[in-house]
């Protein structure tokens, strides 16, 4: 009996036991569950972070790989661009102009671009006014293939500006950096007749404000004249400020990002020069021109600094009359800009009446049927009799100059 007792309490004993075995083991369970449940949401939010991450880089390089690859694609592009014949002569100041001439001289014709454009704009006339004279285009300061001012650069002491040059971007800065350029740099025979397109007519004229015994004779072509801002209560300087200025600020924020290459690909876009007969050298260099942040940072800064030039010619004026042995044409196209409302329009006439009529009552006016301010790249042909008339008439001059000094030699 005693014995039997005992295997019931064991028997017993093992299960009281073995409830609590179960218990233990189902609480472990369920402890261990609850960290397990807290490892798998934690891979689940890194991934997503890992995830969103990837993406954002790629977001970044999409938005920075048009501006890499047009940069990239600059740089070559510049090597084989540059229009032939063409070279960079160093000016000093640590800068270098592009300059290309063509033809024998004297006398050297000067071709002057307008605002914010490069020589390509002469493509068709200097060829072939290059057949009775030497001709020589150029790109200003930062414009085309010309290399902008270094900062902080020292000033020489070639300078014929005084012991500081002239604030860039204007038309002193430019006659100063011309000057250098044609009689330093490269020693191009003279006299010159300078021909000046809009801004260039300016420059011109400030140039033979400086160097009168260089110039023989001014062309200036649908001619900038000082006072237009204040005509027709400043409808010009609304214009040129308002709207010229941002557009070309646009232009630049787009070339800098790579959207203007993308533009010019998918042909939303079209270069300034505009001509069926083109050739497609040129279209291309147009096209890099405007895939150019330098280029149109500088189309940018002619346009922003016009007021100080205006300034310019205008104090010059009263320092020092024209010269009188110097020979002026204008030439204006009868066509308005189809593009500018005819309020604009009329007022820039009337300021062109005002150089005429007022700053060179002396000088011949010709009139071109058809013609508007693209007439250099437009209407070439138009521009070609006039220019070439002078050219004779100037050669037939130095000619008689040069008898009439052998004549007194002789006599002597």
């Amino acid at each position: 009996m005693p014995t039997d007792r005992r295997r019931k309490a064991g028997r017993d004993g093992v299960a009281s036991e073995k409830p609590k075995q179960v218990v233990n083991l189902e609480e472990k369970k369920e402890d261990n569950d609850e960290p397990a449940s807290e490892n798998t949401q934690q891979p689940t939010s890194s991934s997503f972070f890992w995830k969103l991450l990837n993406v954002g880089k790629y977001i970044v390089l999409l938005m920075f790989l048009p501006a890499i690859l047009n940069h990239a694609a600059l740089i070559r592009e510049a090597q084989y661009l540059m229009p032939p014949g063409g070279e960079l002569y160093d000016i000093g100041w640590g800068q270098k102009l592009f300059l290309l001439c063509n033809g024998t001289g004297p006398p050297t014709v000067l071709l002057e671009s307008p605002t914010g454009m490069s020589s390509d704009v002469w493509y068709f006339i200097q060829p072939q006014l290059a057949k009775v004279a030497r001709v020589c285009v150029y790109d200003r300061a930062g414009i085309g293939f010309s290399e902008r001012a270094p900062r902080n650069s020292s000033d020489g002491n070639n300078s014929l500006m005084g012991d500081s040059r002239a604030e860039e971007f204007t038309v002193e800065r430019m006659a100063d950096d011309l000057h250098q350029l044609l009689t330093v740099s490269s020693d191009q025979p003279q006299p010159f007749i300078f021909v000046g397109s809009e801004l260039g007519s300016l420059i011109a004229r400030f140039y033979t404000q400086l160097y009168e015994n260089e110039i023989s004779d001014l062309v200036l072509i649908d001619p900038l004249v000082e006072g237009l801002f204040g005509i027709d209560e400043g409808i010009w300087g609304k214009f040129w400020f308002d709207h010229l200025i941002p557009s070309y600020q646009s232009l630049q924020l787009s070339a800098a990002i790579g959207a203007s290459r993308i533009g010019l690909l998918l042909n939303l876009m079209n270069q300034p020069i505009k001509n069926s007969d083109l050739p497609e050298d040129v279209e291309y260099r147009q096209k890099y021109l405007m895939c150019q942040p330098h280029h149109l940072s500088t189309v940018v800064d002619e346009h922003y600094f016009i007021n100080e030039s205006l300034s310019q010619i205008r104090t010059a004026w009263r320092i020092k009359p024209f010269p009188k042995h110097v020979g002026v044409t204008v030439i204006t196209g009868n066509y308005y800009d189809e593009q500018l409302p005819n309020t604009l329009n009329k007022a820039w006439a009337k300021a062109q009446q005002n150089l005429i009529s007022n700053l060179h009552p002396g000088s011949k006016h010709i009139l071109l049927n058809g013609a508007d301010h693209t007439m250099p790249y437009r209407n070439p042909k138009a521009l070609l009799e006039p220019i070439t008339r002078i050219i004779r008439q100037r050669k037939q001059s130095l000619l008689n100059d040069k008898k009439t000094v052998k004549l007194s030699t002789v006599d002597r």
